[in-house]
């Protein structure tokens, strides 16, 4: 283009605006660029470029001939056709500038409207998130919510039936042994402090007060104990996991189910006798029989229901059957192998 310029002596212009279209299509910093000094430094440089090109301007300082002057001593013919020459070159140099510069425009507004739509479409998915958010906090609160039932009915069904089933023992002792009464009345106090206790732990969001300090195993020791020092409860307790390592929250969600179990065939089954089993096979196995009044058509009432929906939680199932009494068996899948 500078060559071409030079060998003109600057008697034409018109290869500037190919200059600036070319510029236009060719810089994609001119649709994004932010920079001010860069736009000054372009604007300045573009003016000089039209200035210096100027024929008119430049005449009065430097000795040019002007591109007609070496047309009017061509031919006649060769002047008729080099003049139309120049001028068609010039207007389609006007053209294409104009429609590289409407392109450009157009460009610019189709760039605009994209941001737009890209900026509408992204404040649509924040609204869209902002609300999954609240939706999964009101989720999870409900969650909770159900979570910190389940753990007081555990509890305050556990401690009531045991507070129950001691007094019933302590009315019968009291006209014979006052000493066994008085005993048993302790006993009863026993359960009644743990009971707070659990309460407490459940609302604050704690586990199994029995399993804060111990093994599951002796969590579930500990709950038989206290079942059989305040009733006439047998509890039969066969645990074959000890060289199976759960989880916390499989070891809260054994805990629960057992204590469920125990409390409903004391409040509902008026069971004398329990068999619970914790066995490993292609499985783990747990199996709760009593001997109880078992039922003639199941009625799941909160404690079954949370029992399922507890179980479910870890991918285990639970089956109800009246066989002599009310039996229990529940199986909750392995994984990873032997130890969980």
């Amino acid at each position: 283009m500078l060559v071409i310029f030079s060998v003109l002596h600057s008697s034409y212009n018109g290869l500037i605006l190919l200059v600036f279209a070319d510029i236009f299509y060719g810089s994609k910093e001119f649709n994004t660029s932010k920079d001010r000094k860069y736009w000054f430094s372009f604007i300045i440089l573009s003016f000089s470029m039209l200035l210096l090109s100027n024929y008119d301007l430049m005449s009065l300082f430097v000795k040019l001939s002007s591109l007609d002057t070496y047309i009017r001593f061509c031919p006649e013919s060769i002047r008729m056709a080099l003049l139309f020459g120049k001028n068609f070159l010039f207007s389609l140099n006007l053209v294409v500038f104009m429609i590289s510069l409407l392109f450009y425009i157009l460009s610019a507004m189709t760039e605009k409207h994209h941001i737009e739509e890209e900026l509408r479409m992204a404040a649509q998915a924040n609204r869209e998130l902002n609300s999954y958010l609240a939706l999964s906090e009101k989720i999870a609160e409900d969650r909770e919510r159900k979570r910190i039932a389940r753990e007081i009915h555990d509890t305050l069904g556990h401690a009531l039936t045991g507070i129950s089933a001691g007094i019933d023992a302590v009315k019968v002792l009291v006209d014979i042994d006052k000493n066994r009464a008085k005993e048993q009345l302790e006993n009863v106090s026993v359960v009644v402090r743990d009971g707070i206790h659990d309460v407490r732990g459940s609302l604050n969001k704690m586990r199994p007060g029995a399993l804060e300090n111990n093994s599951l195993k002796e969590a579930l020791l500990k709950i038989i104990r206290e079942y059989e020092a305040i009733s006439n409860l047998e509890i039969h307790f066969l645990y074959e996991w000890d060289t199976i390592d759960l989880d916390v929250a499989k070891e809260d969600i054994v805990f629960r189910v057992i204590q469920e179990s125990i409390t409903n065939s004391v409040r509902h089954g008026h069971a004398k006798t329990i068999w619970i089993e914790l066995l490993e096979k292609e499985n783990y196995i747990m199996t709760i029989q009593d001997d109880g009044v078992g039922f003639d058509e199941l009625h799941y009432g909160f404690g079954l229901k949370q029992m399922q929906e507890r179980l479910a939680i870890i991918g285990g199932s639970v089956h109800f059957e009246n066989r002599n009494g009310f039996y229990t068996h529940i199986e909750i899948p392995k994984i990873g192998g032997k130890n969980d």
